[in-house]
């Protein structure tokens, strides 16, 4: 039913252009499903992608889940029922900016796991999740009446670093066995028996050669083409790639011959509850909006890239017999040097694609026999120019230099920027009557052909031809920014932002609960918790009331501090960091609070210990070591953010001081190793080949066992690297660790709380708090609700019960969704505050989205009237 040549793919033996839409069910409320999927038929897409998340579904060890918004059948028959082609990855490991990268949680705390291995303890997990998640995909397959037309092996593990052929075959044969017989794909897998798809956003002449190289047989595909991307906490707004590069690198998939198109995201979504995964680098903890600023945003509300989408995909629809049975042949157009070109060609037409590398418009021409015929291409874009194309009985497109959304059985739309003309070319098929109302013109040519010199001005014109059968075709001029008038704009129609408040302390209490005591601080899997918060608390003593330096060899999330407790600051420098501690003489307590911001989604390192795992330290030292780097057998002095060139092997060296510790913990960031005193000290790092991710490489290193007293000599490796973000050596006394410890789960909504009214003007200390208030809500107030969380500090909030997701106000995410789905005539949002900042600021807005036509009213005004 779905087979395969090196130039397309085929169902029921029809060549079709794969045009997919990245929706993740998991991140939307079912009741937001249809709609999505409807917008996205409507926006020209055939297909639609998921990944599958196994933690999604197996929240604890036995413990399945697939009702309510995880309904993964629900969502697969959906798709039928709207007959579009579905793309199942399942994984196991799934990436996608999510928690852990689609592990559960609870199997970091399985002895010795190794992740993405053919480790029989590990493949032991993998049968039970594929025994669970296979026979649902299985029911929805083409073959068995239902609409999965690919299933995914395992996801981008070429990347990962680390080839495991036995892995990789067991991923296969254990789908094959459980019955998937749609072709299987792979993305940077390359397992026999898979087709191999790239991912990518620009470049795809590359990506193409790569494929015609090791994959000859195989049609091109991308499986996510980046037309957006995701943003982190503190970072910036990722809003980078424009529509109109998106356009150009749309044509340029096609120039290059690539007949499945993946788009991811194409709807994003939120990251609800702690969902929210940690890329590769040491600050990389991703926001709890997955906006993605892709084709329809979160609020499932059309953007200006799912116009550009919805015209290419009119026009990849138009030509797909071209694009699906196409060869790659040398152009014969001869353009200025400012120019470039590629041809396609096929039994149905060809296109050439122009491309203008330059930032000005440039205007140039083709040659048709004996005449030039004139093209206006813009700055930074790819012009496709269509040739010998038949259009059903009427003519023949003989040339075509304006773009079109396709040419159907009576009618077609030419458009081109405001004030810029274009030229067609046809070959009538049957004498006919030509209406070419100014300031388009036309002409007859030598070879019996007409020319159309079109104009594509503020008003739109209309060509028509009258044949002589009685039939008539109809020819639109417009300009592109005519075409582009339903993006829906948003009409705000409720503010509530006079919330009366209550409020609650959270006690950074021990005494009840469910309390851990163990040697050392437990992370979050040893605890036993998926994701939220946990306090640690430990005891110890002090000769004399000073200021004390505390290093903490090992935490993952940002920490808040207590000593005696009493507010004493935040770590946010992850890895191991340090905090100066005021303490007294005698006994003292620390208490820490950590919020798990997200396990890695992409690394090596995947099942880093979350919170804190490791003992702190009294009276240790800090060295921030980025200065002082020498190039072997040189004097000049040289800092880490702009690491000189060197050849070969040379050294590149640096000495530390230590005086007295014996324990030392180096993280680094960019690093990908280090020698201590002739002895490797492994920093954990990422193996990335061809990835642009290098520079993030992050990992932390015990090198106690290579410290020396006196002078200590650091040789870093730095072949091809330019700069490092981040070296800092934490020295500290084994002797001098903190142990016995408690750690508690904090911050937990069915925990009963001593609710008061709020004066939030009168809190001056920084202490971790409730907030509780209601708001109406009625559908008249708008499909669109957001939250904004103004003068908060850092936490999560619910709506309805209902854990909605982290916020942090160190942006770039300053509104946050509420579903609609979620609401009621009367409404509870409580939020979570670590530094118990007032809520007087929160402003909860409703909106309805609406299209504003740009087509203008003329008005007949009568002479000497006051209108």
């Amino acid at each position: 039913m779905i087979t395969y040549d090196k130039k397309s793919w085929k169902i029921h033996n029809e060549r079709v252009f794969i045009l997919s839409a990245a929706i993740h069910y998991f991140r939307l409320p079912r009741a937001e499903w249809n709609e999505v999927l409807d917008k996205a038929k409507a926006g020209g897409c055939n297909t639609i992608e998921t990944y599958i998340p196994w933690n999604f579904h197996e929240m604890n060890e036995g413990e399945w889940d697939f009702s309510g918004d995880k309904d993964l059948a629900h969502f697969f028959q959906l798709c039928a029922d709207k007959e579009l082609y579905v793309i199942a990855r399942p994984g196991p490991y799934i990436c996608a900016e999510w928690d852990f990268g689609g592990f559960p949680w609870w199997l970091s705390t399985k002895k010795d796991i190794q992740y993405r291995s053919a480790q029989p303890a590990f493949l032991h997990y993998v049968d039970q999740y594929f025994d669970r998640v296979i026979p649902i995909i299985d029911e929805y397959q083409l073959t068995k009446n239902g609409t999965v037309i690919m299933v995914q092996v395992e996801n981008e593990f070429q990347a990962y670093g680390k080839p495991d052929k036995p892995y990789m075959e067991y991923i296969r044969d254990g789908m094959k066995a459980r019955g998937i017989d749609v072709p299987l794909v792979t993305c940077y897998g390359a397992v026999e028996g898979a087709v191999e798809f790239r991912n990518f956003w620009s470049h795809s002449k590359h990506a193409a050669a790569i494929l015609d190289e090791r994959f000859p047989d195989q049609p091109k595909g991308v499986m996510e083409f980046w037309i957006g991307w995701f943003e982190q906490w503190g970072g910036n707004k990722a809003d980078q790639k424009t529509p109109e590069q998106l356009e150009r690198e749309c044509y340029q998939l096609l120039s290059n011959g690539f007949t499945a198109i993946n788009y991811y995201m194409y709807f994003g979504g939120t990251n609800f509850d702690h969902w929210g995964g940690r890329t590769v680098g040491e600050q990389t903890l991703c926001t709890t909006t997955y906006d993605y600023d892709v084709a329809i945003d979160e609020y499932l509300q059309p953007t200006r890239k799912y116009e550009v989408l919805k015209r290419y995909h009119s026009f990849v629809k138009w030509l797909e017999p071209l694009f699906t049975d196409a060869e790659k042949v040398a152009s014969d157009m001869k353009l200025p040097s400012d120019l470039k070109s590629e041809r396609i060609a096929s039994p149905y037409g060809e296109v050439i694609f122009i491309e203008n590398n330059r930032n000005e418009r440039i205007q140039s021409h083709v040659k048709h026999g004996y005449d030039q015929i004139l093209f206006t291409i813009e700055a930074n874009t790819v012009l496709p120019i269509v040739r010998n194309v038949k259009v059903g009985n009427h003519f023949t497109i003989k040339t075509l230099t304006g773009q079109t959304t396709g040419f159907d059985s009576n009618e077609a739309v030419i458009y081109h920027e405001n004030g810029q003309r274009s030229s067609l070319v046809l070959q009538l098929d049957q004498k006919a009557e030509i209406h070419c109302p100014l300031p388009n013109r036309f002409e007859t040519l030598e070879d019996g052909s007409i020319a159309f010199r079109l104009f594509h001005g503020s008003q739109p014109q209309t060509i028509q031809l009258l044949f002589k059968d009685g039939s008539s075709y109809s020819i639109e001029v417009v300009t592109r920014q005519s075409l582009e008038i339903h993006v829906p704009q948003l009409e705000k129609k409720t503010e509530t932002n006079e919330l009366t408040w209550e409020s609650a302390e959270e006690p950074l209490s021990f005494l009840n609960g469910k309390v851990k005591e163990s040697k050392k601080p437990l992370d979050f899997s040893s605890f036993g918790q998926f994701s939220g918060y946990l306090g640690y608390e430990s005891e110890f003593y002090a000769e004399e009331t000073h200021n004390t330096t505390i290093v903490f060899p090992r935490i993952e999330d940002p920490v808040m501090v207590f000593s005696n407790q009493q507010f004493v600051g935040k770590l946010s420098k992850l890895g191991a960091a340090e905090i100066e501690v005021p303490v007294k003489k005698g006994k003292n307590t620390l208490t820490c609070l950590v919020q798990n911001m997200g396990r890695f989604n992409y690394t090596q390192v995947m099942g880093e210990p979350k919170g804190i795992s490791e003992p702190p330290a009294l009276n240790g030292k800090y060295l921030p070591l980025r200065g002082e780097w020498q190039v072997e057998g040189t004097g000049a002095r040289h800092h880490l953010s702009q690491i000189p060139s060197i050849e070969g092997r040379i050294g590149f060296l640096r000495t530390f001081e230590n005086h007295g510790y014996d324990r030392a913990i180096l993280v680094g960031e960019g690093v990908s190793r280090v020698t201590v005193n002739g002895n490797e000290g492994k920093i954990l790092m990422e193996c990335q080949t061809g990835w642009s991710r290098n520079s993030a490489v992050y990992g932390v290193a015990d090198i106690s066992g290579a410290l020396k007293q006196g002078e200590n000599v650091l040789d870093l490796d730095v072949q091809n690297i330019s700069s490092i973000r981040r070296f800092d050596l934490y020295l500290f006394h084994d002797k001098e660790q903190i142990f016995d410890w408690k750690t508690k789960s904090f911050a937990e909504l069915h925990e009963e709380k001593d609710w008061k009214t709020a004066n939030c003007g009168d809190q001056q200390t920084i202490y971790p708090r409730w907030y509780k208030s209601h708001f109406t809500w009625n559908p008249d107030n708008g499909s669109i609700v957001k939250v904004r969380l103004n003068h908060l500090s850092k936490g999560c909030f619910w709506v309805n019960g209902e854990c909605l997701g982290r916020y942090w106000n160190i942006g770039p995410q300053e509104d946050y969704k509420i579903p609609v789905s979620l609401l009621k005539d009367q409404n509870e949002i409580v939020i979570f505050d670590e530094e118990g900042y007032a809520p007087d600021d929160v402003v909860i807005h409703s909106y309805t989205p609406f299209v504003q036509s740009k087509k203008k009213q003329l008005v007949t005004v009568e002479a000497g009237s006051n209108e």
